[in-house]
């Protein structure tokens, strides 16, 4: 019988040293964000994998860390001020819980973020935005018919299944982020227009960059003695069956 939740397993210094590799990460070449004046850094690619990694829990709390101090070391990345790291933190909570199986999660927090956008008059004029969150939306459905993926032993599956999870975490972080621009910043019409074809793209080349990282350290960190990815979920699931 196992004698503690490997929700709560994690080491600390392994936390620590994901959440330092998302801040130093945000010191990285950045892409421009339209509108703003602020940047993406090359971190975004690395906070959906820490709840892919670690897990729901464990994972929003390594985000929420190295996204916070990333953004005061590199302020160039801050788009919505001190409460930038809340974003991060959802898209590695949704990415953990995709890990698990719980597709659903993801799902419907991007459904909920468009719905929302539709309560606003900006955002009715903008009618058509919502609709450019259908990559995550599809990367949640399949995620659906192959949720073991992610921890499958074929190399090419596992990396599926990695790159379809980050993307539905990238979109969670993309609805929830252009929902707050379009509170706070009431950008116009005609920089929702030109960013259409281009923030999609984006997501799809974040989720890329965590499938190539995190793919080998599904496989490489389980060797060295670290507890990862849906190995962790299934040592929930038994550690749940030894207590029902």
């Amino acid at each position: 019988m196992k004698n503690k939740n490997p929700l709560l397993s994690t080491h600390p210094a392994v936390i620590a040293v994901w959440a330092a590799l998302i801040a130093v990460a945000t010191l990285l070449p950045a892409i421009p964000v339209i509108g703003t004046g602020a940047t993406f850094s090359v971190g975004d690619a690395l906070v959906p994998l820490a709840g892919i990694l670690f897990g729901p829990v464990a994972g929003a709390i390594c985000a929420a860390i190295g996204a916070f101090i990333g953004q005061l070391i590199a302020p160039h990345t801050v788009i919505f001020g001190p409460l930038s790291f809340v974003i991060p933190t959802l898209g590695a909570l949704c990415a953990g819980f995709a890990m698990q199986k719980k597709w659903y999660v993801p799902l419907g927090v991007i459904l909920v973020f468009s719905l929302a956008w539709y309560l606003f008059p900006l955002g009715r004029d903008v009618w058509f935005n919502p609709f450019i969150y259908a990559p995550g939306v599809i990367a949640s459905l399949l995620l659906a018919v192959w949720p073991t993926w992610i921890g499958d032993k074929q190399r090419g599956k596992m990396f599926v299944g990695v790159f379809l999870a980050a993307l539905a975490s990238a979109t969670v972080n993309h609805s929830f982020g252009n929902l707050w621009a379009l509170i706070m910043f009431q950008l116009p019409k005609e920089i929702w227009v030109a960013v259409l074809g281009i923030a999609p793209a984006q997501r799809i080349l974040f989720a890329l960059g965590s499938a190539i990282v995190g793919t080998p350290l599904l496989i490489g960190l389980p060797k060295i003695g670290v507890v990862v990815g849906q190995m962790m979920y299934e040592e929930e699931a038994e550690y749940e069956e030894d207590f029902a």
